[in-house]
């Protein structure tokens, strides 16, 4: 029964990974749609859908990283020699394995939007200041937000609607970039749980063999024990033999 319910919430966590999965595969491609929209009103609308998935994903991962924390606790109570040892560690490495892939990908999945969007958004300020230097770009990139760029954008003859684009990807970017850097400490947690695992796993089997080390040093000094029993009596039994032939002696004598 305690197996049964073990598996049932693996397979649970199992299913909500699967569902991270699919949200980041959903969130790539809204955001190769955002990158790709002329239109301001269709951009909003992929990144509001995306924004919640992002939400949602954020949630499970967290969640779900909780729970594989808790199998790995609650596998530390368990004697290595525990029939379930091997089943319970085999479905603890596996939950945590693929969480940890799925969070690298929705990583690299991050990473390379900020990169598009960089991309796009220098190319965007490019063409409003054709002159511009690569200094200038970079700057710009920093705090596209500075009233020196939005002066430059505007004498250009750029609307306003493009300077709030501007300042709502460069919010987005800043946005992963929060993301990708909860991802790293998730990453590093998850890792972390595996040499903690190593580290239960090398203490429980130095345990044993300082138990078995006790145990025969135990029936070590049981069978010094009855060995010096058996000599004792031994010796009890020679002490009544010599008694007995000395009073046999007396009696010839006397």
């Amino acid at each position: 029964n305690d197996v049964g319910q073990y598996l049932d919430k693996t397979e649970a966590v199992e299913k909500n990974i699967d569902i991270i999965r699919a949200n980041i595969s959903r969130i790539k491609e809204l955001q190769t749609l955002i990158l790709g929209s002329t239109l301001i009103q269709r951009e909003e609308s992929y990144r509001k859908e995306r924004d919640g998935l992002i939400n949602e994903t954020r949630t499970l991962i967290f969640e779900n990283k909780d729970r594989i924390k808790q199998f790995e606790y609650e596998n530390s109570r368990l004697h290595i020699s525990d029939p379930n040892y091997e089943l319970h560690k085999r479905r603890h490495e596996f939950l945590r394995e693929k969480l940890t892939n799925a969070v690298s990908e929705y990583q690299d999945v991050a990473s390379a939007y900020i990169r598009q969007q960089e991309d796009r958004m220098a190319r965007q300020y490019k063409i409003v200041n054709p002159n511009a230097t690569q200094l200038e770009v970079d700057n710009y990139m920093k705090n596209p937000t500075q009233p020196v760029f939005q002066q430059a954008m505007l004498r250009t003859g750029e609307a306003h609607s493009v300077l709030d684009q501007v300042k709502k990807r460069h919010e987005d970017i800043k946005n992963i970039e929060l993301t990708i850097a909860e991802l790293a400490t998730l990453l590093k947690e998850l890792h972390l749980q595996t040499e903690e695992q190593d580290q239960n796993i090398v203490q429980i089997e130095e345990n044993t063999e300082k138990a078995a080390s006790k145990l025969g040093k135990a029936n070590e000094n049981l069978n010094i024990a009855h060995l010096h029993a058996i000599s004792a009596r031994k010796k009890k039994w020679i002490c009544l033999g010599i008694l007995v032939i000395i009073a046999v002696i007396l009696i010839v004598i006397v």
